[in-house]
């Protein structure tokens, strides 16, 4: 099999430093400019003059039907947070996910300052089959309670993902807050 990006979802987080500061809150997108990615396609990504109407957490605004593979756009000047935030996209109405099971997800991964896409399972045309509990810490929170068939984006900060030192040659950078866009597919009950 390729060696594909989906490592750096599968790397444990080395160190977990405490999060403090103020909480996650949905940010608005008066700054009216941005990146637009299109999950299904490994490209950079597309400067916009406006912000699409979408579901918005932390300057990430999603469109997605559950369907295909979503559109992210970041607003220019999005602040890194310092909480995990969860919003749901779409939802689901099969078996939720919990701590030891067995996930199976279409998922995106972007940074929020390089507003770049790192990872894609939609741009590797398969989706990904992995333990819960073997993620970085952002999805290990961010995706119990999650149901089959749901789409849920999670801003994860820094210290959840990568912290200061990322996987090198992954494009994320030290500390960098990340945006997921996942669909769960399927999960295997631990």
């Amino acid at each position: 099999m390729k060696k594909s990006l989906l490592a750096l979802v599968l790397l444990p987080i080395l160190a977990v430093s405490a999060c403090s500061g103020s909480s996650s809150s949905s940010s608005s997108a008066s700054a009216g400019a941005g990146k637009t990615t299109d999950c299904a396609v490994q490209a950079p990504p597309v400067s916009v003059t406006s912000i699409p109407d979408g579901p918005t957490l932390d300057g990430v605004t999603v469109i997605a039907d559950g369907t295909k593979a979503p559109l992210v756009t970041i607003v220019d000047g999005a602040a890194p947070v310092t909480e995990l935030g969860s919003l749901e996209i779409t939802p689901g109405d099969g078996t939720a996910a919990k701590a030891g099971d067995t996930l199976t997800v279409d998922y995106c991964g972007i940074g929020l300052s390089s507003q770049s896409i790192f990872d894609s399972s939609w741009v590797r045309g398969e989706p990904a089959t992995f333990p819960l509990d073997g993620l970085i810490q952002g999805w290990v929170q961010g995706l119990p309670g999650m149901k089959v068939g749901e789409t849920r984006l999670l801003v994860i900060p820094g210290a959840l993902a990568y912290g200061p030192n990322p996987p090198s040659g992954s494009g994320i950078e030290p500390d960098e807050t990340l945006a997921f866009v996942i669909t769960l597919k399927d999960v295997v009950a631990s």
